[in-house]
């Protein structure tokens, strides 16, 4: 199992993105930019086009040191480390998609450039609060990529996302149904979100829902999204999977988990 950015009992990896076709590296994107701009299409609509064209020329660029040199091109814009992980990372992922699938960009460029991206996300994320060390009382979420999977970006967006909205959010990447159980022994979650991309992965989430839902006092609800839902009916995967909600809607996962409620108590 891999753990989270920050987190003490693990390394960040960007590895997750290698070995993904173009297809998957345009979904993974899709993904994450629904869980964010679903209530926000304003703050799309004004990304920067040349921003966003020099990291992508930093993202296929020989010189993997490029998209480091960038930061001062992003603080002459005003552009927030917000803005970078919930808009511009996504839209430059998907970018790099459609490249492949436009046949303009080879396979290796797309998985280098995919993990230059998410070492700068990992890069702008570091001032976040992380799940060991979040608020006392904060809602909290287990946020969990099941085993197989080849992409995190998704859901690592969504865990900055969550973050910065007050929520505790526990990242957990490939985890075994063994490990899960160790960790709602451990901790308590006021909610679980599993990101998933493909169909041949719903018998694993099926099992990890199972897990989740051992423990029937907790009450643990559970949100399932990911690309799968581009392929999929959100019906026949909320059958099959036993998911209580699935949506690419963060803020509407949000809601549906309880977690709004739950912060609105905490302000009381």
């Amino acid at each position: 199992m891999v753990s989270e950015p920050g987190m003490q009992d693990g390394n960040f990896s960007v590895d997750g993105l290698r070995g993904l076709s173009g297809v998957g590296i345009t979904r993974l994107a899709t993904d994450a930019m629904a869980r964010i701009a679903a209530r926000d299409s304003a703050a799309c609509a004004t990304l920067k086009e040349p921003v966003v064209a020099a990291m992508m020329a930093a993202a296929r660029s020989r010189d993997p040191g490029v998209m480091n040199r960038l930061w001062s091109d992003f603080r002459r814009s005003k552009i927030s480390d917000r803005m970078l992980a919930d808009h511009y990372i996504p839209e430059v992922a998907r970018r790099l998609g459609r490249r492949w699938e436009d046949d303009t960009a080879s396979f290796a460029e797309v998985s280098i450039g995919s993990a230059r991206l998410q070492t700068l996300l990992h890069e702008v994320s570091k001032g976040w609060v992380a799940g060991g060390t979040a608020i006392p009382g904060a809602a909290t979420v287990l946020m969990i990529v099941p085993p197989g999977e080849q992409h995190t970006l998704g859901a690592v967006v969504a865990t900055g996302w969550l973050r910065r909205n007050g929520v505790s959010v526990c990242l957990r990447i490939a985890p075994t149904q063994a490990e899960l159980a160790a960790i709602l022994a451990q901790r308590r979650f006021d909610g679980a979100m599993i990101s998933v991309a493909c169909h041949e992965k719903l018998e694993t989430c099926t099992g990890l829902v199972k897990t989740l839902k051992e423990d029937p006092s907790a009450g643990l609800r559970i949100a399932l999204g990911g690309a799968i839902l581009e392929l999929e009916r959100g019906e026949d995967v909320a059958a099959v999977s036993g998911a209580d909600i699935v949506t690419n809607d963060l803020p509407k996962a949000v809601e549906a988990l309880g977690l709004t409620a739950r912060r609105t108590l905490m302000a009381v």
